[in-house]
């Protein structure tokens, strides 16, 4: 009399499930990632007891939806670099550039690139 079943086969297991999560993950790091290349900006912030500059700054306030105020005036963010050159103002002053309360950190950016790509390179961000 037999009373042990007959050993069964051990199926192998189902590549189905496995190729979905390596699929799902293949999707994720694809749609997560990104192919911009990052600038360097060079900002400097006040520092106490830094010294006297030579010449004053230029006042750069930034408002929002690309918004500005060179020294008082308002302008639009493109229109930035055609008020300075009006102004006669050189590219060697520094800026100073000011973020108001409703100005968002893209604005403050947009006017960072615009004075780079200008040829303003001494820049000062406060709050």
């Amino acid at each position: 009399m037999r009373l042990s079943e007959a050993p069964k086969r051990s199926r192998a297991p189902g590549l189905t499930s496995l190729i979905d999560v390596i699929f799902l993950l293949l999707m994720f790091f694809m749609l997560a990632s990104t192919f911009s290349i990052y600038q360097k900006l060079d900002v400097t912030s006040g520092v106490e007891g830094a010294g006297q500059m030579e010449q004053s700054p230029i006042l750069l306030q930034v408002f929002a939806e690309g918004q500005l105020s060179v020294n008082g005036d308002r302008v639009k963010v493109e229109a930035l670099i055609a008020a300075l050159d009006n102004a006669g103002i050189e590219k060697v002053r520094p800026v100073a550039i000011i973020p108001a309360k409703d100005s968002t950190v893209q604005d403050v950016v947009s006017a960072l690139e615009m004075l780079k790509t200008a040829g303003w390179s001494a820049t000062i961000v406060g709050n």
